[in-house]
């Protein structure tokens, strides 16, 4: 179990068939020990497996594994991607985000992601399993891959006369985050091996860190320009409701930026269908 998260905590890990196969075997074996503590004398389903319906609407996957191993106590994790695309409703974040040039940068965003989260659920309903009302506290590990083009624009002189240019350079990079949290929910039993999940809210709270790269030959002035798109991306980013610490190196030969141990937030919800076994 120690080097599986050690895997997952490398920043360039972008194999997610090999992370799915590591979570899937983890969670097996974990689950295997667990039962000995939830031997039980009927012959009610143990297991769950569920698809989150929710994340559909933004081309994300989501998959989910529930084990009970006490009457009311359940342990089990989620498995969630989401292929390179732009930004999901882009509209509303450029609502948020009041800059433009932060914004002209989104515009160009593309980003998927990778996440697993391992929880416990604690049922309050007496029911029966996997039925009624739950607390789930949840860790969560989530891979961002970013890319984009970060543009600017120059003034130059020649013949007395001045003149726009425009460019740009194409950087990528990854970010890793890493949430602690809760949820709260309802579990619906619709027959006896169907099931809906609705998880209401789960807000996490933990930090962020990745780096971005860009390569092009650039002139002094390119850089300066540079220099100022991102000062003005960072003035943006760090008056967000979660600052994003940012730091940056414009070179001759591109760009480098890092994004260190910043705070960042998620919220988890979903409303998924569950086939019990």
């Amino acid at each position: 179990m120690l080097l599986y998260y050690l895997y997952l905590a490398q920043p360039n890990s972008n194999n997610m068939k090999l992370k799915s196969l590591l979570f899937i075997s983890s969670i097996f074996i974990l689950f295997s020990g667990a039962s000995v503590f939830g031997q039980q004398t009927d012959s009610e389903p143990k297991n769950m497996v569920k698809l989150n319906v929710l994340p559909l609407i933004s081309g994300k996957f989501a998959f989910e594994y529930e084990r009970m191993i006490k009457d009311r106590i359940t342990v089990g994790g989620a498995v969630s991607f989401r292929p390179s695309k732009g930004l999901p409703f882009l509209s509303t974040v450029r609502d948020i985000v009041d800059n433009d040039d932060l914004n002209e940068f989104l515009d160009g965003f593309k980003s998927g992601n990778f996440s697993i989260t391992p929880e416990a659920r604690f049922y309050t309903s007496k029911r029966g399993p996997f039925r009624g009302f739950y607390v789930a506290p949840y860790l969560k590990y989530t891979n961002y891959s970013l890319r984009a083009p970060l543009n600017y624009d120059l003034e130059l002189t020649a013949g007395g006369q001045t003149f726009k240019e425009s460019g740009s350079i194409p950087v990528k990079g990854s970010l890793n985050a890493y949430t602690a949290g809760f949820s709260i929910g309802f579990n619906f039993r619709l027959t006896d091996n169907l099931n809906l999940d609705w998880r209401l809210i789960g807000p996490g709270y933990g930090f962020a860190k990745g780096s971005l790269g860009g390569q092009k030959k650039l002139t002094a002035d390119e850089q300066e320009q540079i220099r100022k798109e991102l000062d003005d991306i960072k003035d943006a980013l760090s008056d967000l409701p979660v600052s994003v610490k940012m730091k940056y190196e414009v070179h001759g030969e591109g760009v480098d930026v890092k994004v260190s141990n910043s705070p960042w937030a998620g919220i988890r919800s979903g409303l998924s269908v569950g086939y019990r076994f």
